[in-house]
Order: structure tokens, then sequence, then C-alpha cells
């Protein structure tokens, strides 16, 4: 037979394709043409077998590459049972259905089999596997290779996708070769034709398929594939620029005839057209289509080609004032593709490549600005210049100091610069108020951080602002509760609510500076405690002193435990006592509640984790006072909530 060779892309697998002047095809069985070069082996349809056959035979003597989609359908599980790519002498052959896959009982003969359902007495794999067999042998274990996995990335190829499948013979070596999608598979040396043929190189090849208790669709189709370059990136061009359309089609066999729409309501039937020029910008719908010397007519295969326009590109820059980003408007006119390079040039110098220019770090000064824009599809604007002035700005600053609460904070603004003319003052004191004078002064009347924000207006229109925080503290001195000592006995003051003490009078005080103290007295005394803050606020609180000249136990009728601050704890107060044996409560039931030994500790009202209830209970006491007087008391009072 005569041979072309022809390279083409189908489905990323490059084939060698030999052809008739003119193919036909015999079909058998329950094969059907589904269009000029597909075919339908089986439906997915119970025990069902087909097989399609060129009806002109191949010399074996001569090499081939052949190259198919193929269609496996999409149940899986309970997908079959295959398709077997065959040569072998009889036109009108078919095998035998279910798993015999139309090519068992073939013979002589030898198949490629992509099988997709596992029978077990024929020794099937779990996967979908391809087998290089001869003389219609499905069972295996006389395979002359595999069965392995039919894909290189997956077990399953009933996946509803097409596939491509390669059958390549090199009669020099007697070299069988088989590739699914591009990845080689398998491959066998034996020759075919002494060994399986009988001397007779003259075989035809086809595709046979069948189901049994599952099924699929299962379909082939020679290739016939229209394809073409523009030779430009990404299919675009400038309008312009000529177009070189060039064809890359593949065909099973020999292409008759092409034709070609460029989408401007042009045409041409070459097989590779003179440059095309397109008169306007836009995107053409560029549709190439051929005919085989078999009479099948091609889909057509269609890209987008690209005729860009030069962007008309404008933009404006207003003046404006130091520290405050220009305000930028860019108008940008296109048909055909998007700006994706741009050049700004600031005073004739690369400023930057952004779409938004960063200006807010300009001095003051006149500028001239230029853009240049290009689109994605290359094509340049016209260089466009702007000019505009950054005006000067008044530089402004302000002291302020930490203050306190209820007292006058001085605010002193300060303009650092001698350019600018500020003739408006603006003082955010961060509290909802403000003032407008220079330098001013403002009552806090909380303690708290404040935001204080001083803003100055110049007479060329610019301003400026400037924030601070400041620390508004508060002081509340407390110097404790009054309390009874015992006459000449050491006590201890509990001042608190500043960073620096000061007690008056500093009578019976072992230092009158310090918030706690150490006190001595034989007669009554209020002592007044004042207390100031790093920032400089000052309190005072004052305490009396009750000289008791003896010894005494006092037990409060009523608390309100409830861990607000107050009388939350109920406790006796020992005068004099030196020892507290116990000091018990009980509650309306006699049941016992709390008991201490520890003078200073008390009831804090809880009782099983939470507070009693409301009402009277009972407490006991023994304590020995500091001359060895016992005290045995008893008393009630009562819980409040």
């Amino acid at each position: 037979m005569k041979l072309l060779l022809y390279s083409f892309i189908c489905m990323g697998i490059v084939a060698i394709t030999p052809f008739n002047s003119f193919s036909q095809y015999i079909l058998n069985g329950d094969a059907t043409q589904e269009s000029c070069n597909c075919y339908q082996l089986t439906a997915p349809v119970n025990n069902q077998i087909g097989s399609v056959w060129q009806d002109v035979k191949i010399n074996l003597n001569d090499p081939f590459d052949f190259s198919f989609n193929v269609y496996l359908g999409c149940r899986d599980v309970y997908g079959a049972d295959g398709i077997v790519f065959i040569l072998q002498p009889d036109r009108n052959s078919i095998g035998i259905f279910g798993q015999g896959l139309g090519f068992e009982g073939i013979a002589p003969s030898i198949g490629i089999s992509l099988d997709t359902y596992q029978n077990y007495d024929y020794g099937d794999s779990a996967f979908d596997q391809i087998t290089i067999q001869k003389n219609g042998v499905v069972m295996h274990g006389n395979d002359l290779a595999g069965p392995i996995p039919a894909s290189a990335s997956s077990d399953n190829i009933e996946d509803c996708a097409w596939h491509v499948f390669r059958i390549k013979w090199d009669p020099v070596t007697h070299t069988l070769s088989t590739y699914f999608d591009d990845i080689f598979r398998l491959s066998t040396q034996t020759d075919l034709v002494a060994t399986i043929f009988n001397n007779d190189p003259m075989v035809y090849w086809g595709f046979s398929g069948a189901t049994g208790d599952a099924y699929n669709f299962q379909k082939f189709c020679t290739p016939q594939n229209p394809l073409y370059s523009s030779g430009l990136a990404n299919d675009a061009v400038c309008l312009g620029t000529p177009v070189t359309f060039t064809d890359n089609s593949t065909s099973f066999t020999t292409i008759k005839d092409y034709y070609w729409d460029f989408g401007d309501g042009t045409t041409s039937n070459a097989a590779n057209p003179p440059p095309h020029n397109y008169l306007q910008p836009g995107r053409y719908a560029v549709k190439h289509t051929f005919t085989a010397a078999d009479g099948c007519v091609s889909q057509p295969y269609t890209k987008i080609i690209s005729i860009g326009d030069k962007p008309d590109v404008s933009f404006k820059i207003f003046d404006t004032c130091v520290n405050l980003t220009p305000r930028l408007n860019v108008n940008i006119n296109l048909d055909v593709g998007t700006i994706n390079q741009w050049k700004w040039e600031l005073n004739g110098k690369l400023f930057s490549t952004s779409e938004n220019p960063d200006l807010s770090q300009l001095a003051a000064g006149s500028y001239s600005m230029n853009l240049t824009a290009t689109s994605n599809i290359g094509c340049a604007s016209n260089i466009y210049e702007d000019r505009f002035t950054i005006i000067n700005s008044p530089v402004i600053n302000f002291n302020v100091k930490d203050g306190c609460e209820n007292k006058p904070v001085i605010f002193n603004a300060q303009q650092s610069d001698k350019i600018t003319t500020i003739n408006k003052w603006q003082w955010d004191f961060g509290d909802n108020l403000f003032s407008d004078q220079q330098k001013t002064q403002h009552v806090y009347t909380a303690s708290s951080i404040y935001p204080v924000t001083l803003t100055a207006a110049a007479s060329n229109g610019c301003q400026s602002s400037v924030m601070k925080n400041i620390f508004i503290n508060s002081v509340h001195a407390n110097a404790g509760n009054d309390t009874i000592v015992v006459e000449n006995t050491p006590f201890q003051l509990h001042g608190s609510g500043g960073s620096a003490y000061f007690w008056s009078p500093s009578t019976g005080l072992n230092n009158p500076n310090i918030s706690n103290p150490t006190g001595n007295v034989s007669d009554d005394i209020t002592y007044f405690l004042t207390v100031k803050t790093i920032e400089g606020c000052t309190d005072t609180s004052s305490m009396k002193v009750r000289v008791f000249k003896g010894s005494a136990v006092y037990v409060p009728t009523a608390f309100t435990p409830g861990n607000d601050g107050l009388n939350d704890v109920l406790k006796p107060y020992l005068i004099g006592i030196k020892s507290l044996y116990f000091f018990t409560i009980y509650n309306r039931w006699g049941q016992q509640i709390f008991s201490t030994h520890e003078i200073n500790r008390g009831w804090n009202g809880l009782s099983q984790g939470k507070i009693g209830e409301a009402g009277v209970y009972v407490w006991i006491l023994k304590a020995e006072d500091a001359w060895g007087k016992i005290y045995n008391l008893k008393g009630s009072f009562i819980l409040l909530k």
C-alpha cells in the first residue's frame, strides 16, 4: 500500500497515518455508524456484539502508526465488556459476545483488547486492562503481553471521556506497540506474518466490541481533527499587522478540500491562505474545516483571533498639598483587550509601572507627568502629559502633659515652618469638645486616655493635622476605716490611692510618708491622709482612731454578703484580745455553717457554695484578752440580701 506521512496532534498523540484514496468500512452485528468517521460498536444494551472493518487490506510488510479516539462508556462497576483492535484476514469476522469481546473465536488474528469487566473464570484483573492476544483467545495464560492497567493514571477507563488509543507496527523489528492517552503501555516482538498469518501479509484492521449481562456505550472514531495556528502569542495582534494562518489538521485519510472563514466576511479554500489583514479592531471567530478523501467533513475548529486597537489614554492630576495624596483621574478607551502595562514618567524619569502610582511622598514643587499604556495584546498608546503642583502644608506640633481629672490642662500649638501663614487653629480634645485658640486649656471630667488632634489651616488652602494621646488620671485617697485600738498598743494604718503619701498629724506614727505606717497612741486622734500621683493629682481622706483602755468584743447585728465591697464579711471586732478560741455560726435549724479561731477571719455568707438564705443566724464565741480575761459570748444577727 502507498504511505503518506502526516504529523498531527490528537488529544496529545503524535501519529504517522497511512491512508487510501478512499476508505469504506464494513459493519457487522450491532455496530452502527454515528457520523462519517465515528462508529458505535455496542449500545448500552445486554448481549450486544458488533465489529467494524476497513474494506481495504493493509500490508504488514509496511509499517503503520494508527491513532483512534475510543469511548468506553460511563458505567464503571456494572459496565462491560470492552473493545478490541484486531488484525485478521476476513472482513466479515465477528466473534463471541460478552466476555468474548467480539474477538473470541476469530483466528488467525492479533487483538489488542481494552477489557473493562472482571471475568474471574478468564483470569481478568480488577482494573480495566490492556492485553495483546492472538487467534481469538481471550482467556489469559497465553497472552503475548499483559494484562496491565489500560491507563497509567487510573484503574477505570469507563469514565465518560474520550481517550486516544494508538497502535504502532514496525515490520523490521517485528514490534507491535500500543499506547493509551500518549503513554506507552505494551509491546510484543512477534513476526506476525510468519507466525500468525501463515506468511500472508494482507489483513484487514478493525474493532470489535461486546456486552453481556453488563453493558456500556462502546465507540471509536478515526481521527479527523481540523487544527490551525495563527503564529501569534495568545492569538492576538495589533491592528495593521497581517495574520498568517497555518493548517495543522490531521485526518486518517488524505484531506481533499479546505475551507476557512476569517470571521470578517471573507473566506479561503487554500490549505494555507495568504496573510490576512483585518481592517477593524475586534474579536474574530476564525473557523477552519476540511473534507477528507473518504468524503467525511470535519467539525469546524474555531479560535478567537483578537485584533487590538491602540489605547486612547488621558489623565488629570489635581493640585494638592504636601502630605495629602494628589487626586488622580485616568481615562482609558480601548475596544479590544485590557491594559496590563503602565509606564509613568515624572519630570522625564521613570517613576512607576503601577496602574495607580504612589504620589503621596512628593515634596512641594511643580511636576510634569507622562503616561504610556500598553494592552495585553501589545498595542501601545501615545504619550499623554499633565502638569501639577504640590503646595506646602503648615508644619505644626503641640506640647501637652498628662493631667488630672477636673483640673485644667494647658494646650500650646506651635508652627515649625516659616513658609505658610496659618489663619485657623482647631483643637479636638477627644471628648467631643473643641477649641479654635492656638493656646488654650481644657478640663477633663473623667479619667481616661484621650486622642487629642490639632489641625491648622494655612492661607494657601493647605492644612495639617497632628494627633497625640493624653492620659488623664484620677486620685482618690483612702485613709481606711475608723478603728478602735488599745491604749499604748501598736496598730497599723492602711492608706491607698496614690504613689506618694503624707499623714498628718504625725503623732505616734513611725513614718508619716508611707502608705501603711505603724501607730501607738494613748488618746483618741484623727489622721488626715494626702495622696499624690506622678501627674501631680492630689486628694485627702481622714480616719479616726479611738483609744480603748481595756478589752472588748463586738459582733455586728446584721451584714449583707454579695461581694460588692460593702459589709460583705461578718466577723467579731476584738479589742485587746490576744487569743480567739472559736467563733462559730449556726443557721435557724441549729446546723453549724462556719467556724474559725483566726482573729481576722470572718464568714462571707457562703453555705454549700452559695449565699445563705436571708434571716436570723446564731453565733457563739470564746476569746481571751491581754490580761487573761475569758469571754464566753453568744448572740444573733440578720443576713440581708
